[in-house]
């Protein structure tokens, strides 16, 4: 008599492999989507900071980038032109904390496009950072301090 299946023993021990292979792979998932939150959240606020800069040139008015609530990054932030609120961006992922130079608790802009605030913004979470500066001329870039030697010397810009 020809058996057509799998013993008790084959099952188990494909399960137990199985097991193994998604116990190892979990951690990698999961560090793999914290980078991506951290890259996304350093990102938007790159992208932000464009945006502030762009509105106060197209409309001839200084115009501001504050975190939301008014003192922590984390909290989400808000571009305003005088008091009309051009764009609103939620608070940042659980875990992503947000530290600044002295004076980076607003971004703001002249009429011109010179810059009213330069400085560091550092994104982390766990082992992972991002850093976005604001230079002098208002140019405004992104880097990882982690992997990048230049990025470490970005208060000095």
């Amino acid at each position: 008599m020809q058996s057509k299946g799998f013993t008790l023993i084959e099952l188990m021990v494909v399960l137990l492999i199985a097991a193994l292979v998604l116990g190892a792979g979990i951690p990698a998932l999961q560090n793999l989507s914290s980078e991506h939150q951290l890259a996304a959240a350093g990102s938007d606020f790159f992208h932000s900071v464009q945006l502030t800069r762009s509105e106060a040139l197209r409309a001839g008015r200084r115009a501001e980038m504050r975190p939301s609530d008014g003192r922590d990054w984390q909290s989400g932030w808000e571009i305003r032109v005088g008091q009309q609120v051009v764009s609103r961006h939620p608070s940042l992922e659980m875990g992503i904390a947000v530290a600044y130079t002295n004076g980076a608790d607003i971004v703001a802009y002249q009429p011109d496009g010179q810059p009213v605030t330069r400085g560091t913004w550092y994104f982390s979470s766990g082992t992972n950072a991002r850093a976005v500066v604001i230079n002098f001329l208002g140019r405004v870039r992104i880097c990882n301090p982690i992997i990048d030697d230049q990025c470490s010397r970005a208060v000095i810009e």
